[in-house]
């Protein structure tokens, strides 16, 4: 299982999908690895490729409401820059170069201030342990269809 948390730290509640990977790599849970960007680059492709599944996990404009988990699917006509891809186009990526998609989902982390600044706002740590809460939930239910 893979999590990949991104976003710019250095723009407030932008920077919640690092603090979320951060919080979750400390806790170590097994059989997940969680890696923490400041944005997604092609070279993700490979370790996505390799993952039983993947989770990005990033900031949302407040206007999604609450936390969301939705699944995603792979965009193999996406042109992939070197710099800040979607997650659908690395998971097109990772079929096309290396022959496998993982099954992927994107966790939503509403926040209210993306201004310059480091920390995060009240709804950005609200968000935050929403996010860790359904993402700890829904780990424990993966592994244990799994090891059913």
């Amino acid at each position: 299982m893979l999590i990949l948390g991104y976003g710019n730290t250095l723009r407030r509640d932008d920077g919640l999908g690092v603090a979320l990977a951060e919080a979750l790599a400390a806790e170590s849970p097994a059989g997940v690895e969680v890696r923490a960007c400041h944005q997604l680059t092609p070279e993700l492709a490979e370790p996505v490729s390799r993952a039983a599944a993947v989770v990005f996990v990033d900031a949302a404009l407040p206007g999604i409401g609450s936390v969301r988990l939705r699944r995603l699917r792979p965009n193999t006509a996406a042109t992939v820059g070197s710099h800040d891809c979607a997650p659908e186009s690395i998971l097109g990526l990772a079929g096309a170069l290396y022959g496998r998609v993982p099954p992927a989902w994107l966790l939503e982390l509403p926040g209210e201030d993306f201004a310059l600044g480091e920390g995060l706002s009240a709804r950005g740590v609200e968000s935050l342990q929403k996010g860790l809460h359904r993402l700890r939930r829904w780990l424990d239910r993966r592994c244990r269809s799994a090891a059913g």
